[in-house]
């Protein structure tokens, strides 16, 4: 602190400290060889006069604490311009006619004046010519994201992790997708391979530490549905929370079991089969998994979340036709409960399917 650091982390100056990566080449004010604060040429050891955290692209707020009413808090929106994305990974490709550079523009554009849907057709449209372009991959799934389709921003991202698996900012987005889709083990592991790439991250430090509190929150509840379950081993409903919470971390052997047993003494819980399907169609076991969702289905035909699983499993088992009723029927649920960005992303696989078949 005396040689004048300023952050907003101190836990981020002892990080840094300690492993000693403190040379003024790792910081945002570290230009062509030189420090922007003192006009000098940075040598090896040196420590940053100006300790600021280089500008991630996305920040949620997921502390527990806070209301879900909350959702996404923007750090920056610089860093939008194609040769910074690219710089920051060796592999990443650039569309190398005119044409598409025009259209990966316009994309970007709309990105920044918040018309996001548009955004992504644009962006399509570029990969539909380079699937392999990280930058408008990266571009999709924050669009994507902003969007709140969670699922569909986590299987874009995590292609473009296929082609660039060191670019820091896209491990914090997983993990902001990961602890959106309560999935918190996953999330720790991503913010964590974000830390170790960029270690100065004030989103990916705040957003490990949320997801280290959601973890604790399970495992305390955890707790007290085992102590619950020693006075009353077969509570069906005990056992389907310990089978969500089994799931929320990363457990998903433990969830199956206590699925299992929970629809053995109480058969007609829909989300209790729906959920059993997704940890099975996980595991690879598509077709347990479909009777599963066929279980959930039948028992609550207004269940959008089963049909739309359904739809899934139909599309690895290869029946197209079987997969577009699926999505089309889970659309137009939840359509009908106001649930829109679902909706949206039931369309989108509706439309892929209808381009497959053209």
């Amino acid at each position: 602190m005396n040689q004048g650091l300023v952050t907003t982390e101190l836990d981020q100056i002892r990080y840094r400290l300690e492993r000693h990566i403190y040379c003024c080449g790792v910081c945002s004010k570290y230009m062509n060889g030189y420090c922007v604060i003192t006009n000098r040429k940075a040598e090896p050891g040196w420590i940053c006069k100006s300790f600021v955290p280089k500008e991630e692209f996305i920040y949620l707020d997921s502390r527990p604490d806070q209301k879900d009413s909350v959702e996404f808090r923007y750090l920056s929106e610089t860093g939008l311009e194609k040769e910074n994305i690219e710089s920051a990974g060796k592999d990443e490709r650039s569309p190398e006619s005119t044409g598409t550079k025009t259209l990966y523009e316009e994309g970007v554009t709309l990105y920044r004046q918040g018309r996001l849907r548009l955004a992504i057709q644009v962006f399509d449209r570029v990969l539909e010519e380079n699937p392999q372009d990280f930058a408008v991959l990266f571009h999709k799934g924050n669009s994507l994201l902003k969007l709140k389709r969670y699922e569909e921003a986590l299987e874009t991202f995590e292609r473009a992790s296929e082609i660039n698996p060191e670019n820091a900012g896209l491990w914090t987005n997983l993990g902001f997708i990961l602890t959106k889709l309560e999935r918190f083990r996953d999330a720790l592991e991503a913010f964590e391979k974000s830390i170790s790439l960029n270690p100065v991250q004030k989103n990916a430090w705040e957003g490990k530490d949320a997801v280290l509190a959601r973890l604790r929150l399970c495992e305390e509840k955890l707790g007290e549905s085992e102590e619950s379950l020693k006075k009353n081993p077969d509570n069906p409903d005990t056992l389907f929370e310990k089978g969500k919470l089994h799931l929320r971390l990363g457990e998903q052997e433990k969830a199956m079991q206590a699925f299992r047993k929970a629809l053995e003494i109480k058969p007609e819980n829909a989300e209790a089969w729906q959920l059993r399907g997704k940890v099975l169609f996980k595991a690879g076991s598509e077709k347990e998994a479909l009777h599963a969702f066929e279980k959930a289905a039948h028992l609550k035909p207004d269940y959008a979340e089963a049909w739309y699983e359904k739809g899934n499993v139909f599309l690895k088992l290869g029946n197209l036709k079987g997969a577009e009723n699926a999505f089309k029927i889970a659309a137009s649920l939840w359509e009908s409960k106001g649930i829109k960005t679902k909706a949206e992303s039931a369309r989108e696989k509706v439309k892929r399917l209808n381009s497959r078949e053209l």
